[in-house]
């Protein structure tokens, strides 16, 4: 490599002879926490009801089952370097017909959550055998 050549003079170079870089594969899809189950007069926090994208109906729902959920937030005050903070939760059953999913968080998400984006990622995967 010549010693005046930097690497984005390189990497566009890549890119005009068709060799850019691809984007890592993503691992996850997008899902919003609409809320908690809830009836009339009660509101159970520990089921936080989810919208995965794609998902319409409650066999498509089904596939989800048993996956890790993240809720990914910034705080105020930095811990380790890092300002984020992580929730991680699982999606244990389908709430109705229409694709919605709860999900189970180890500490019960905030609501002020709600109306958020979350991440839900495609492991642990299952077999059927």
């Amino acid at each position: 490599m010549p010693k005046n050549v930097t690497e984005g003079q390189l990497r566009n170079r890549a890119a005009a002879q068709g060799k850019a870089k691809r984007a890592p594969i993503r691992l996850w899809v997008k899902a919003r926490f609409l809320g908690f189950r809830r009836a009339k007069n009660t509101q159970t926090c520990s089921a936080a009801l989810l919208k995965i994208e794609g998902v319409n109906d409650h066999q498509d729902a089904q596939y989800y089952f048993g996956k890790r959920v993240a809720h990914i937030y910034k705080a105020h005050n930095s811990v380790r370097g890092s300002r984020f903070r992580v929730s991680w939760g699982r999606i244990a059953r389908a709430h109705g017909q229409n694709g919605v999913v709860i999900a189970r968080f180890r500490k019960n998400l905030n609501a002020r959550a709600m109306g958020s984006n979350l991440r839900v990622f495609l492991y642990p995967q299952r077999f059927n055998n």
